[in-house]
């Protein structure tokens, strides 16, 4: 059964299904709703909840056998799984998975966007019918006050129009920054607080902290002091990893993104393709004179290593991992990183 993600808790307040699987890109709406379902699996008396993320050296074998057998704590139990990146070898796990689903377990599956040939396979059609599916869109511009308002409304506070249209602004789409900007004048304003436009703004002029686009505008434009000390003020402030790694991840897109378009056109048009801001296109030829088809790929790589330490699996440190990666975006590639030691 498929239902959109506004349905999911009227669908929880009926049932549990035996499984569940969330897909999607947007990281805190995927995150809430798989809240929204251990929550409901919690009021049904399921007490035991088994975590497991699979990457791909992951073996399957222990999550098949262990749904199948006996738990020695609770009657039923929660397997919480994530999938980092779909692949055959998962597929056809989750086909046997499938075949194995029992009223004594809930199976939560949180996977990556698919697209619809995916959803017509067989593997997925069948556990689709056999438990809910809620595909997570990501939230389009216009709707984007609207839902920073309703946002809002869950924290105790009042929003206008202006306010969020401000703070959707600042965030450009990333939800988990956005998130945080409405917990910063939770925790300033107080409960039952009705913000204004001018209360963002104040807010804005008046903090000493950076934000994450203050790092993006350093690494980008090389300034390597300047972007170290611009980190450690966020890592200090307690600032999402999730956060910092989504700046870093965009703007390495970005720049592969450019390289591949000056194949065939200036970088001007490049950024243009890349509907990059005019004001914005002197950040981005800073970048560009500093890498190439070898640092870029490099970076990415360090990049996946680093989103493994950050869903809490063996990685680099998360500061010196970040710390790295404002030095590799500086120009400064450090002498050796866990990418450059023998396996």
């Amino acid at each position: 059964m498929k239902v959109r993600v506004d349905q999911l808790e009227q669908q929880l307040k009926k049932n549990l299904a035996p499984l569940y699987i969330i897909s999607g890109d947007e990281v805190l709406l995927c995150q809430e709703a798989a809240d929204s379902i251990r929550k409901a699996a919690q009021s049904h008396q399921i007490e035991e909840r088994l975590r497991y993320v699979a990457d791909a050296q992951f073996d399957w074998q222990d999550v098949i056998n262990e749904n199948q057998s006996l738990s020695l704590f609770s009657n039923r139990r929660l397997f919480d799984i994530q999938i980092d990146k779909m692949g055959e070898k998962h597929s056809k796990a989750l086909a046997q998975l499938g075949q194995s689903l029992s009223e004594d377990n809930t199976i939560l599956l949180t996977i990556p966007k698919i697209d619809a040939r995916t959803q017509k396979a067989k593997w997925f059609t069948q556990l689709e019918s056999q438990g809910v599916f809620v595909q997570i869109w990501p939230i389009d511009a216009s709707r984007l006050p609207t839902w920073i308002q309703q946002k809002a409304q869950t924290l105790e506070l009042s929003l206008t129009r202006d306010a969020a249209s401000i703070i959707a602004e600042r965030s450009e789409g990333n939800l988990l920054a956005l998130s945080q900007e409405l917990e910063k004048l939770a925790l300033s304003h107080g409960p039952g607080a009705k913000i204004t436009e001018e209360n963002v703004i104040a807010a804005v002029s008046d903090s000493s902290r950076y934000s994450i686009y203050d790092l993006s505008d350093r690494i980008l434009m090389g300034k390597a002091k300047d972007a170290m000390h611009c980190l450690n003020q966020l890592l200090g402030e307690g600032v999402e990893p999730n956060i910092i790694l989504w700046l870093f991840n965009r703007e390495i897109q970005t720049l592969a993104n450019l390289l591949q378009a000056m194949q065939s056109s200036s970088l001007r048009q490049a950024c243009q393709a890349e509907r990059i801001w005019d004001k914005r296109v002197t950040f981005y030829e800073s970048a560009m004179s500093r890498h190439n088809k070898i640092t870029l790929p490099y970076m990415q790589n360090y990049l996946a290593l680093m989103d493994k330490t950050v869903k809490g699996l063996e990685g680099p440190d998360i500061n010196t991992g970040f710390r790295n990666l404002v030095m590799m975006f500086c120009g400064y590639k450090p002498v050796v990183t866990e990418l450059d030691l023998p396996v």
